[in-house]
């Protein structure tokens, strides 16, 4: 086995070399370089929420690999009480007590399946970070048997083309959601993970309430509160809803129709005032114009980006048409999740009309 010694924040750990693993699940220990923004911004959510709480937390991450993440939680904030880290493969946990003894950080160290170690500490965790390759899907229901009434929950899905559309059959086994490909297709993934995790929430008498949710490149990430309660559960599953798509029309109902999408999350996918003391807590350029556009795009309360070309053949690009869109009543912001797109607090036929009204702009 080949592993090299890397930096990331201020860890320094012991990885797998990257250059000889160009497939990280081929690796012998799981390590994805490209994930780092995605840690980063974790980092950031984490010391953001405990300040809220006003007190530090005790953090669970139960797939925990080469342990970069919980190492870099102990190192970059001062957040974390008890650190539980976990993977069930034996090479995995060496390296993590390795990194720990390396960086100089303590934790309890465990080498067991994901899920039954999250509900053995059945109510004892303040975060539950799930971080799989692949789907969080089959740790979410052990999640909620871990994590402490307004815990954070925190989960990444790299399954990114079964969530957008691409596999039908697996999203509905794997996320109980029927799925079309649409032209916001992005959107269409991140809120069918919320929506999962909202019903397994609510099965658990839990309901989430989003800090910040997103896509980059090849991954959803989800960070929330998870308050416990029946009466919240079920107010909660009111932002669940089916949406049909006709033309350039997206129509949310709450009955399933012959050619609707969902159950999807239609509530809000985050706190625009949380995102923006993240970006404004960032020295990093990239999360900072991500984190920003994030905490812009949350002030939208309406689902659904429309991309520029769905109002016809538009004579400018998606700053001046939100500018012009504002100008004439239309509150609209443009969108992380296509650099075409843009959110705004209107249907599409009143873009469409007004789109025409002014000559294609």
């Amino acid at each position: 086995m080949s592993f090299i010694l890397l930096e990331e924040g201020k860890a320094r750990f012991w990885a797998p070399d990257p250059a000889k693993y160009a497939d990280p699940a081929n690796a012998p220990v799981f390590y994805n370089r490209y994930m780092s923004r995605n840690r980063y911004i974790s980092v950031l959510v984490l010391d953001a929420f405990s300040r809220m709480e006003g007190r530090r937390l005790d953090v669970c991450e139960p797939l925990s690999a080469t342990g970069i993440r919980g190492i870099r939680y102990a190192l970059e904030t001062n957040a974390v009480g008890r650190l539980v880290l976990n993977d069930i493969s034996k090479a995995a946990v060496e390296l993590i007590r390795k990194n720990l003894e390396l960086n100089g950080v303590s934790a309890e160290v465990y080498n067991e399946d994901a899920s039954i170690l999250l509900r053995r500490l059945k109510g004892e965790c303040d975060v539950v970070d799930l971080d799989p390759f692949g789907s969080p899907a089959p740790f979410a229901e052990s999640a909620f048997q871990a994590i402490r009434d307004g815990g954070l929950l925190c989960a990444t899905a790299t399954d990114t083309a079964v969530l957008v559309g691409n596999y039908r059959e697996k999203a509905l086994r794997r996320y109980g959601v029927r799925l079309l490909k649409t032209p916001f297709y992005v959107e269409v993934g991140l809120r069918a993970l919320l929506g999962f995790l909202a019903r397994v929430a609510a099965a658990n008498d839990f309901a989430l309430q989003p800090l910040i949710a997103y896509w980059e490149r090849h991954y959803f990430r989800f960070c929330g509160r998870a308050v416990k309660g029946a009466r919240d559960a079920s107010d909660s599953l009111r932002s669940l809803a089916y949406v049909e798509i006709k033309g350039g029309y997206r129509r949310v109902s709450k009955t399933e129709g012959t050619s609707s999408i969902g159950p999807l999350w239609v509530g809000e996918l985050g706190d625009a005032a949380f995102a923006s003391e993240l970006a404004d807590g960032t020295e990093e350029e990239g999360a900072r114009r991500l984190l920003g556009a994030l905490a812009l795009e949350y002030t939208v309360s309406r689902p659904w980006y429309y991309l520029a070309h769905e109002l016809g053949d538009l004579k400018v690009g998606v700053s001046e048409l939100v500018r012009r869109l504002r100008e004439h009543g239309i509150y609209a912001t443009p969108t992380h999740m296509s650099p075409q797109g843009f959110k705004a607090e209107a249907d599409y036929g009143e873009l469409l009309i007004l789109a025409q009204r002014l000559g294609r702009w």
